[in-house]
C-alpha cells in the first residue's frame, strides 16, 4: 500500500483516544513523527474546536481542526477559523423538542463553550471530552443560539437504541456517535461534508487521503479516503466500510499504525 498521501485525518474519541479523555503522549509523540515527514494532519471530532486545538498544540505541529462534527474548521498554528457554520433557531428548536421528547439530555455547541441545562452524568461524560471548555449551565431556551455548530443528545444505551430510530424518523440527519451520544451540525456541515470543504480549498485530494474513525459520525466520510482504517472497538457498521481493520485502539494498535506511517513515508 503506497502509504504517502495528501493527508491523513483522524478522529479522536476511540480511535487516538479512549471515549472521553484527552490524548496521551504516546499519541501526541506519533503524530509529531508522522508530521515531521511533511504529512497533512487533520483532527476530525465531535469535541469543541478548543478540544481538536488541544491535540495538534499537544503535539506542537501544524495541521486542521474538523471539530463539532463538522461545524468549524481552524487551521493551527494560531486557530485560524477557515469556517464557521452556524445552525438556524429553527433547525435547534426543531431538534431541542425532538431530544426533549425522546428524554435525552441536550448540549449545544458552540464554538469556545458548551450549553447543558443540569449538572450531572451527561454533563460529567461531556465534560470529560471537552475538559477545554467551559459548560455554562441554563435553560436552553434561555441561551444565546448565535454560535450554535451542534447539538448534541446524551442518554443511556437502553435509551438511545430505542430513541434514536425515533429521533431519525423526524430528522434524518441526526447520527448516533457513541453508544451514548447522537448528534446533529448544521446541513452539510457533517464531518464529510467540512473535509470537502477543506480539501476543495485547500487542495487537497480526498481521494489520495488516510483516514481512521471508529464510529457513526464517521460514516460519511471513511468511503470517500484512498485507504480508510478502523480500530477493533469500531462500530459494526464501520468496519463494514472501511478497507483495514486494526486492533483495537486501548492495545495501542492506533498509536503504532502512525509510527509506521511516519517510518514508510
Amino acid at each position: 500500500m503506497n502509504r504517502s498521501r495528501d493527508a491523513y485525518i483522524f478522529d479522536l474519541d476511540g480511535t487516538l483516544t479512549p471515549i472521553g479523555t484527552d490524548a496521551q503522549q504516546d499519541v501526541l509523540d506519533a503524530l509529531a513523527a508522522l508530521s515531521a515527514t511533511g504529512a497533512t494532519i487533520i483532527v476530525a471530532t465531535g469535541r469543541t474546536l478548543n478540544a481538536g486545538v488541544a491535540v495538534l498544540e499537544g503535539a506542537n505541529i501544524p495541521g486542521y481542526v474538523v471539530a463539532g462534527g463538522g461545524g468549524v474548521i481552524a487551521q493551527q498554528p494560531g486557530t485560524e477559523i477557515l469556517r464557521r457554520s452556524v445552525m438556524d433557531d429553527s433547525l435547534i428548536s426543531e431538534l431541542v423538542a425532538i431530544g426533549r421528547e425522546a428524554g435525552a439530555d441536550i448540549a449545544l455547541f458552540r464554538t469556545h463553550d458548551l450549553v447543558m441545562e443540569r449538572d450531572g452524568i451527561a454533563a460529567e461524560h461531556t465534560r470529560n471530552g471537552n475538559s477545554q471548555v467551559p459548560i455554562s449551565f441554563e435553560p436552553i431556551d434561555d441561551a444565546d443560539w448565535s454560535d450554535v455548530i451542534k447539538v448534541m443528545y446524551w442518554g443511556l444505551p437502553d435509551l438511545l437504541e430505542k430513541q434514536v430510530p425515533l429521533m431519525r424518523a423526524k430528522q434524518p440527519n441526526i447520527v448516533q456517535s457513541m453508544g451514548t451520544v447522537a448528534e446533529m451540525s448544521a446541513p452539510g456541515s457533517g464531518k464529510e461534508g467540512a473535509l470537502t470543504w477543506l480539501a476543495d480549498h485547500r487542495g487537497i485530494d480526498l481521494n489520495n487521503c488516510l483516514g481512521i474513525g471508529d464510529s457513526g459520525n464517521d460514516l460519511d466520510w471513511l468511503p470517500r479516503m484512498a485507504h480508510s482504517v478502523a480500530p477493533d472497538n469500531s462500530s459494526p457498521e464501520v468496519k463494514t466500510v472501511v478497507d483495514e481493520v486494526i486492533g483495537s485502539q486501548e492495545s495501542g494498535a492506533v498509536v503504532r499504525y502512525i509510527e509506521e506511517l511516519a517510518k514508510s513515508r
